[in-house]
């Protein structure tokens, strides 16, 4: 029988299956589904290597969680465990525990859960993508060689990934993001927009109702802001071996122009927001009531 642990277990299918072969040999997979008691309004963490992570709101009575564990020994997967735990805080913790504590290489593990509600949720990967969907919280997103994917959340967000992109749509709370070689799409942010890439393009558009601020640079990539009429502040623009432009921003104080640089004042507040580039333009819009 496969290894599994969980806290108020409802039930547990495991499904055993033979992928196709590379030039390592045959990759075996072993399919885990559990369901858990649910705890209205609890965190959850998530940690797996070497596999996407996927946390989805689903209207339900209970916690759904569907693991894909594979690697080339059928043996060592069946005697891996699949940890569904509630902490003293309630906080509903997944992780893999593999034999002999370690996990060897070519395994690993993809984890989807679909849950109610939360109140805060970590996801923790390598080599994997990341997607939270419908969920509420502090979200503490970590990943490298995948991409960050979050729409609907309302909370605020902390991501750092490498090698991947981030994308965040109709997300309400404050974001900072940390990423290399990526792009970053950022869609009705409501609140502060603040981080670091490279290798990538930058486009970030504000809700009507939000007045910022956007604080973010990359290198090797354009930067484009959508603001919404309510956005307000100073904006200090940067760029070398770019071309800087802006359009509806009517209201707009000029403080300093040059070829590379500009800063203006929307509106009376005086928070910076800042954008800056090497190697690619800058493109802000403004819209009006």
């Amino acid at each position: 029988m496969p290894a599994f642990n969980a806290l108020a277990v409802l039930g547990l299918t495991a499904v055993m299956s033979l992928a196709g072969c590379d030039s390592i040999g045959p990759k075996v997979h072993d399919q885990r589904v559990m369901k858990v008691r649910h705890v209205q309004n609890a965190p959850l963490d998530i940690v797996t290597a070497n596999g996407s992570i996927r946390a989805i709101q689903e209207s339900r009575n209970d916690v759904s969680i569907e693991v894909d564990l594979y690697g080339r020994d059928a043996e060592r997967l069946s005697f891996t465990t699949v940890h569904a735990d509630r902490q003293g805080d309630e906080t509903l913790r997944v992780w893999i525990d593999w034999p002999g504590g370690k996990r060897l290489d070519h395994e690993g593990a993809k984890i989807e859960v679909f849950i109610p509600d939360t109140e805060g949720v970590a996801a923790k990967t390598s080599n994997g993508t990341i997607v939270i969907m419908g969920l509420a919280g502090h979200a503490k997103i970590r990943t490298t060689n995948g991409s960050v994917q979050i729409k609907d959340h309302n909370g605020p967000m902390d991501i750092t990934t490498t090698n991947g992109p981030i994308r965040v749509e109709d997300s309400f709370g404050d974001l900072k993001f940390d990423t290399s070689n990526g792009r970053i799409l950022v869609s009705n942010a409501d609140g502060l927009v603040e981080g670091d890439t490279s290798n990538g393009n930058v486009y970030v558009s504000t809700t009507d109702d939000s007045s910022g601020p956007i604080r973010v640079r990359t290198t090797n990539g354009r930067i484009e802001l959508d603001l919404g009429y309510r956005y307000e502040g100073i904006l200090r623009v940067g760029t070398t071996n770019g071309r800087i432009s802006t359009e509806g921003l009517s209201g707009a104080n000029l403080i300093e122009s040059s070829n590379n640089r500009l800063e203006m004042q929307l509106g009376h507040s005086d928070e910076i927001s800042a954008v800056k580039t090497t190697n690619g333009s800058v493109r802000i819009h403004g819209r009006s009531n």
